[in-house]
């Protein structure tokens, strides 16, 4: 196979074009462009002998790809890099992502969410940091949610428990527990976020016909390395959500040692009240075990602050 320069010289022999033509111009450009030249250089023995006129455009493409991303103007594909691949003989243009990019994809593939708000997906807590300095009532929850962050990072081989967040409506429980969700896949943990009673209803739903993705979100709420309940307590409780649900998952993830968080409008004295209460009656021995597990999984910590929901 020849090199870049004897192609396009043979390619201006056999398709005469004025110089001002724009595929004159294309051609120059290919011709001048080094990365491209080395592309060539390295795979002319793996390429077609009409590789060029075929993918003329294709090898003009990159050109344009690689100097708009040079020049922070808008590329074709956003967050993705421009460059050559042989297939079948012919060279093409790829999109890898950038760094930047590959770093969101992989924070992606470990951040499961259901049912919870779409503006988790912005919750940072380094902006809940700055806002602190301005609340500081929201500071021991924020102290709290940084150590679960900080010794998860770590990765040493100890267990490291959650937390037990509790406080009044809107004062940022959701969002502050999506941040660290955030922050753990940014890390690439694995981490569920998991609204739990549209959970349960969804379940309930689904008796008589069987929803694998239900199934299977129930066996990812065992086994996910963290687990992030929110709004325990504000389903309507039945004996099968307590003892069936909530039990078989807190009771895997305690026997397994796995970080468990959850957000709550009850502390966790009235949390085993209303686990108590089913329509069967008064409960209190099946409750008070639920709160055994409750209390080794997680630090009770009570976040507390102005009502965010009702200034919005």
């Amino acid at each position: 196979m020849k090199n870049l320069a004897d192609v396009l010289t043979e390619f201006k022999q056999k398709h005469p074009l004025p110089g001002d033509t724009t595929v004159a111009d294309i051609i120059q450009k290919i011709g001048q462009d080094q990365d491209l030249r080395d592309f060539w250089q390295a795979h002319q023995d793996e390429m077609k002998a009409d590789a060029f006129e075929v993918k003329m455009m294709d090898l003009f493409e990159y050109i344009q790809q690689k100097e708009a991303q040079a020049q922070g103007l808008p590329s074709l594909y956003p967050g993705y890099q421009a460059q050559l691949a042989i297939q079948k003989g012919y060279p093409q243009v790829v999109y890898q992502p950038s760094e930047q990019m590959q770093k969101k994809l992989n924070q992606k593939a470990k951040l499961k969410t259901y049912q919870v708000p779409k503006a988790i997906a912005q919750a940072d807590l380094a902006q809940i940091a700055e806002e602190s300095a301005q609340d500081g009532d929201r500071t021991p929850a924020l102290t709290a949610t940084i150590q679960v962050l900080k010794e998860l990072v770590a990765g040493e081989d100890h267990y490291v428990p959650g937390l037990y967040l509790a406080g009044d409506f809107g004062v940022g429980k959701t969002y502050l527990m999506g941040a660290l969700a955030n922050a753990l896949a940014a890390n690439q943990i694995g981490v569920l976020m998991l609204h739990f009673p549209s959970f349960i209803n969804n379940l309930k739903a689904t008796f008589n016909k069987p929803d694998q993705s239900l199934e299977d979100l129930m066996v990812q709420a065992k086994t996910v390395p963290v687990l992030i309940l929110d709004d325990i307590g504000a389903d309507t409780l039945t004996a099968w959500s307590r003892d069936d649900i909530l039990g078989v998952i807190l009771e895997y993830r305690m026997q397994n040692e796995l970080t468990t968080c959850f957000t709550s409008n009850f502390d966790l004295a009235s949390l085993e009240q209303y686990l108590a209460q089913t329509r069967d009656g008064q409960e209190p021995v099946k409750a008070a075990r639920l709160m055994q597990r409750i209390k080794y999984l997680a630090r009770p910590v009570t976040m507390a602050g102005r009502n965010r929901r009702l200034e919005s």
